[in-house]
């Protein structure tokens, strides 16, 4: 390439940085749609893809059950739509279905890093911007989780939209402003709902502010949404309205010991981790001395991250929807902070190398991650059984005494656990399930 080549290239960068940002982050995620195949945790296949999958069949796969289920029933209702498309167009392959739906994932999860950008832009600079903007990209775990059907993060840009809405409009007033953005928070919660959380930390700046017709608006947005999304559904196939919000916690409550527990410390340790050190250092210092940046966001982060620091139940992937956020307040924080501290002032050497540290351990693991085929010790012996046309049931041993849930959706539509098909699930799985019935 000539100089005058790199001139322009670079010219170009420095004039459409957001463009340039959103293109490195879809390739990566792109990667990761194709050659990250199989699923990253129980939840995004057997909650999101299995249920879908059934749903699409004419299975009423949760809704046989006396009370709702524990995962979004809009979130897997959305796929179940995407793969009932696929299956009307002739696309039957499970792998193909999933690449599919990962693919579209892609996209979506770009709007994180494009809302993430212009809140950043709003509050600081466009240096501070472009920095949120590239480690949203590029940070290790972001575009393969992007791409994993996980509700963590598809919560995410639904949120980012509505701050950004409050943000950009909030000077205006308009009732339209805090209504939008009380709906975007209610998308947000029908999928995720700890992010109600989130909502609560406007909810308690509005009143600080004394801001009563933008919180009453506020609250109708979310509610709206919420009814219409859950609790309607409630009243059609359960027993009343937010049914599932009841069941959800009270689930939660008398499970909290069952699953993965730690100690108060745990997320804080989980944070510095996932951030990478030493940079998941400058973003928590900036963060602590960015309480002024955004009280809203960072009041909601605050009550995220206490309320999930107490509750025993401790799975790091509950702490994903918190890291946009604090990585917004915490670049702007450090960047404050390193332009007044005469230490970094002089040392400036050391700061870019410590910088030069994250960014090559990022993109390294980050393309690692989405080169990798996660559960391929059990996806793949059931795609292979997707290929055979003389196999009627499946039996899975083992010494242990006890046997993962197999994920019986890459043998092809109509397959299902033994106990499903023992409990009929409403009367209908005697007819679907005809081909493959896999054992316990």
């Amino acid at each position: 390439m000539t100089n005058l080549g790199k001139s322009s290239w670079r010219q170009y960068i420095d004039s459409n940085p957001l463009t340039v940002i959103l293109a490195v982050g879809l390739f990566l995620r792109l990667l990761a749609s194709f050659f990250s195949e199989g699923y990253a945790f129980h939840d995004d296949h057997f909650c999101v893809t299995r249920v879908a999958q059934h749903w699409a069949s004419g299975i009423p796969h949760w809704l046989e059950a006396e009370h709702p289920p524990k995962h979004s029933m809009f979130y897997a209702g959305i796929n179940a739509v995407f793969i009932w498309l696929m299956e009307g167009v002739g696309i039957m392959d499970p792998i193909v279905k999933t690449t599919v739906l990962r693919l579209f994932h892609a996209f979506y999860s770009l709007l994180t890093i494009y809302f993430a950008y212009k809140i950043t832009l709003m509050l600081s600079n466009r240096k501070a911007a472009n920095l949120v903007g590239w480690i949203l990209a590029l940070l290790w775990f972001m575009p393969y989780l992007s791409v994993k059907f996980l509700a963590e993060l598809v919560c995410v840009p639904p949120m980012l939209a509505g701050f950004y809405l409050i943000l950009k409009y909030w000077d205006k007033r308009k009732a339209l402003t805090f209504l939008g953005a009380g709906v975007l928070f209610g998308l947000a919660f029908v999928v995720r709902m700890h992010t109600v959380l989130f909502a609560g930390g406007i909810g308690i700046i509005f009143l600080f502010r004394k801001e009563w017709v933008s919180s009453i608006l506020f609250t109708i947005g979310f509610l709206i949404t919420a009814f219409i999304i859950i609790g309607i559904p409630d009243i059609i196939f359960f027993d009343y309205p937010f049914q599932y919000v009841v069941d959800y916690f009270a689930y939660n409550s008398e499970n909290a010991y069952n699953y993965i527990t730690g100690g108060p410390h745990k997320f804080l340790l989980t944070t510095l981790g996932f951030l990478v050190p030493p940079v998941s250092v400058f973003i928590l210092w900036g963060f602590l001395r960015g309480r002024k940046v955004e009280p809203m966001m960072y009041v909601g982060i605050i009550i995220f991250f206490l309320v999930h620091s107490l509750f025993p139940n401790k799975q790091e992937r509950f702490i994903l929807p918190m890291y946009p956020m604090l990585i917004i307040i915490g670049i702007i924080g450090w960047n404050d902070f390193v332009a007044k501290s005469k230490f970094w002032l002089k040392n400036q050497r050391l700061h870019k190398g410590l910088w030069t540290f994250f960014w090559s351990i990022n993109i390294i693991a980050a393309v690692a991650m989405a080169l990798t085929f996660t559960k391929r010790d059990r996806v793949e012996p059931m795609y292979y059984l997707y290929h055979k046309n003389d196999v009627s049931s499946v039996i899975v041993e083992s010494e242990r005494g006890s046997v993962k849930q197999v994920p019986v959706y890459y043998m092809g539509t109509g397959c299902v656990d033994y106990n499903e098909f023992s409990d009929d699930l409403g009367g209908v799985l005697q007819d679907k399930a005809t081909k493959k019935i896999p054992g316990p």
